[in-house]
């Protein structure tokens, strides 16, 4: 091979794990607690603090929440399968997770169950939810309704 394609060859063998370093799938691992001065909440929110913890359990992300001193737990897979993450009496929140890039994105949708009624409801935009974890892993950012809101958890 000619000394003229060698540094080419040598500089793309070198950015390749370097580019999937960046794209990889990070972890979210941690107690964390929200900031509400960082964040950008809703006018009607009544939030007053929350805190998660996040575990990762045989590649799937467990979120258990408490907010203003109630509990709750979501788990998501991300590898774009639609599942259940919720049932409730009323129907299904229908989740699917996947990373693009380094953010966890989650989209959702409500299916409304109607006693004694069959329906097929189509063409509902999903609720789409990105995760991001700053560089230093100091930040986890949490980009809802289409960065209408924006909260912000500090590790803890």
């Amino acid at each position: 091979m000619p000394k003229k394609m060698l540094l080419p060859v040598f500089l793309f063998v070198l950015a390749v794990p370097l580019a999937a370093q960046d794209s990889a799938p990070r972890d979210f691992s941690g107690s964390w607690a929200l900031s509400i001065p960082k964040s950008t909440l809703a006018k009607d929110s009544t939030i007053k603090s929350e805190t998660i913890v996040i575990d990762n359990k045989k590649g799937a992300i467990v979120f258990h929440y408490k907010t203003d001193g109630k509990k709750s737990t979501e788990t998501y897979t991300p590898d774009g399968q639609n599942r259940v993450v919720r049932d409730m009496s009323s129907g299904q929140l229908i989740s699917k997770a996947y990373w693009q890039e380094s953010a966890l994105v989650i989209e959702s949708v409500l299916q409304i169950k109607i006693p004694n009624v069959t329906v097929s409801v189509s063409g509902l935009k999903p609720v789409v939810d990105k995760w991001i974890l700053s560089p230093d892993g100091r930040t986890l950012s949490h980009d809802a309704n289409d960065g209408k809101e924006v909260y912000v958890y500090d590790k803890q």
